[in-house]
């Protein structure tokens, strides 16, 4: 009994650890970081952040804030081919509880939906960016998206 216990174990632990690797394979932080700085061009590299996006059978948004300096010219570079199906960014003046916020922008504009996308922008002294991840009737799943700002 002893030793079906133990393989049951050690079973369980090789299915959790291949199932994990698979993920972080999808999410290689290093190679989506290093295609996202490549189209920030004449802008100097400032930061990056690599977010899991979680799909769930409802839509839901994640925010982030992002603080900026007046003066500043800043491009952002979002990219999203580890994600297995498309979110909207949306970027905002102010974060989603204050009245008369401003949508600044919105991957829909194009009416394209792209896996690299970048936005340049001046004269504010932060913006909130949101991941609209879209439902899923397939249970739920997961991706990362990288976002990456540069500075002139």
């Amino acid at each position: 009994m002893k030793k079906y216990i133990n393989l049951t174990c050690a079973l369980i632990v090789f299915i959790s650890t291949t199932s994990f690797q698979n993920g972080d394979i999808l999410c290689d932080s290093k190679t989506l970081k290093e295609k996202a700085k490549s189209a920030l061009g004449p802008y100097k590299y400032d930061s990056s952040e690599l977010t899991r996006i979680i799909y769930k059978k409802t839509e839901t948004v994640k925010e982030i804030e992002i603080p900026l300096f007046i003066g500043e010219k800043y491009r952002f570079i979002f990219n999203l081919e580890a994600l297995p199906k498309n979110i909207e960014i949306q970027i905002y003046n102010k974060d989603k509880d204050s009245k008369n916020r401003k949508l600044l922008f919105s991957s829909k504009d194009g009416g394209i939906d792209r896996k690299e996308l970048q936005w340049e922008v001046s004269k504010v002294r932060q913006v909130y960016i949101n991941y609209i991840i879209p439902p899923t009737a397939d249970g739920s799943y997961s991706g990362c998206a990288v976002f990456m700002i540069g500075y002139k």
